[in-house]
């Protein structure tokens, strides 16, 4: 889970040296909430703050200088929000407060917080909006998910709840700043800090699934594309791909929210193909990007770690290149000539994989490494021989009942069970 920190609404004697002090020791994104504070004032306060960390901090108020000092972004609350249209290129995150609310959200938002989940530390008064029961029906309706951070009455002992509740994260101020405040000891306060970050990572995102789907190009309406991904993922898949080159990306967010009925958040995930921003605003579990697409680098800064982002490779090179960038998983092919994909690159064949696989042996590359391309049933053993992680596949899944795609996914991960290591 994402771990965001927000700054004391007032400003305290010594706050910056402990805000240097947590991004030495690793805090990701700080949000800085004065609004008291003169544009002056904020600038003068930001010139207190290392340079080389301007780019962890979030700006409520005052967005000129997010560019003046190249900071994170901005954050969009009430109290700017006629500001929006000046400064959209700059931000980052937003503030809802309703359920509906949820179903809007800016596809150029980074994430966005709901508050308030429970009863505020920090502001007197501030009581939870939502019970248990109606954060759950906005978690069943995919409302709640990895762009969505909770806020309001986020302690230590909480986190698990939110994480249950499916958000990709939390922001904290009350419960990490409070002991600080009373008796000015940074050490505390980084031990505070490490505690929460430490209970964060234990909800890493989920295990790269062994099976992939590819979303067929022939279901070419967001109603087929969600009836066929939709059914292989009831059928056990456990990870979709949703790849329709011919299809806008308004279509495929549609197609993607509507999915998340069919995703069993503890089982299943969903991957975007291409488009980082479209997985971030429908809250999947990742993207796949192809050679072409944003370099994973970028991706990352742009999505954080709660996503899953995989690549494409035909060479070793290619792996080399994708494992330094920190992909989580590497599609590799094509195994052979497929009609689902435009363009191929030289198929690969047994002796391709195998010639690879051992240079990744070789070279202690241990990212998995998926083989793709035109597969069917009867390639799968002697393909995960040759040291992949697992397989991806479109056509070779399908059959012409529910249950018979049931009985082949069974079979399929079966297989591919005996070969893990």
């Amino acid at each position: 889970m994402k771990l965001i920190a927000i700054t004391p609404e007032q400003l305290i004697p010594g706050e910056a040296n402990a805000i240097n002090a947590l991004f030495a020791e690793g805090l990701g994104t700080l949000h800085l909430r004065k609004p008291a504070l003169s544009e002056e004032e904020t600038r003068n306060f930001l010139t207190t703050i290392q340079s080389q960390y301007h780019s962890r901090i979030v700006l409520h108020d005052h967005y000129c200088l997010a560019c003046e000092f190249a900071l994170k972004g901005i954050h969009l609350n009430q109290r700017n929000i006629l500001l929006s249209t000046i400064y959209n290129d700059v931000i980052n995150s937003i503030s809802l407060h309703q359920k509906e609310e949820l179903k809007n959200i800016p596809l150029h938002v980074r994430y966005a917080f709901f508050s308030p989940i429970f009863d505020s530390i920090s502001k007197t008064g501030y009581s939870s909006a939502f019970s248990a029961d109606e954060l759950k029906e906005m978690q069943a309706q995919g409302l709640i998910h990895k762009n969505i951070i909770a806020l309001g009455g986020i302690t230590e002992e909480r986190i698990p709840e939110v994480a249950e509740l499916g958000f990709g994260g939390v922001a904290v101020l009350g419960d990490l700043w409070k002991e600080w405040i009373q008796t000015g000891s940074i050490d505390a306060l980084i031990h505070k800090y490490h505690r929460l970050q430490v209970v964060c990572n234990s909800y890493k995102r989920k295990r790269i699934a062994r099976l992939h789907y590819i979303s067929s190009p022939a279901h070419s309406t967001v109603e087929s594309l969600v009836q066929n991904s939709g059914s292989m993922l009831r059928a056990g898949v456990p990870l979709v791909q949703l790849r329709n080159k011919k299809m806008n990306d308004a279509e495929i967010i549609i197609a993607a929210k509507r999915m998340h009925h069919s995703i069993k958040q503890d089982k299943s995930c969903l991957i975007i193909n291409d488009n980082p921003h479209v997985a971030l605003c429908v809250g999947a579990d990742g993207v796949h990007l192809g050679k072409n697409d944003m370099p994973v680098s970028e991706a990352r800064e742009l999505l954080g770690n709660n996503y899953i982002i995989g690549g494409t490779a035909n060479t070793y090179e290619d792996i080399k290149a994708l494992n330094r960038a920190g992909a989580d998983y590497i599609g590799l092919g094509p195994f052979r000539f497929t009609t689902t994909k435009d363009n191929l690159s030289p198929v690969l064949g047994l002796e391709g994989y195998r010639d690879i696989m051992e240079q990744c042996r070789r070279d202690g590359i241990l990212t998995p490494v998926i083989a793709i391309g035109g597969i069917t049933e009867d390639d799968i053993s002697p393909i995960m021989q040759t040291g992949v992680y697992g397989i991806a596949m479109s056509g070779g899944l399908q059959a012409d009942t529910f249950e018979e795609s049931q009985q082949r996914i069974d079979h399929i991960l079966n297989t591919i069970q005996q070969y893990e290591r």
